[in-house]
């Protein structure tokens, strides 16, 4: 059984344009991944400073209390 020849010619004559969805697609997943990983790095740190933060102002008024 042969291909139909039409079929064949008119897909081999029309050029295709390229594909512009992976232009877009690729740097916005790359900029959410960024991002994403960003915040995740970042977390602890700010877990850390406010930690800090509310043991520096709990302190104080231990302070008072014990005297």
């Amino acid at each position: 059984m042969s291909p139909d020849p039409s079929l064949s010619t008119s897909v081999g004559t029309a050029e295709r344009r390229p594909a512009v969805w992976p232009w877009l697609l690729l740097p916005l997943v790359a900029l959410t991944m960024f991002f994403a990983l960003r915040t995740v790095k970042q977390a602890p740190e700010r877990h850390a400073a406010h930690a800090a933060d509310a043991a520096a102002e709990a302190a104080p008024d231990e302070a008072a209390e014990s005297r």
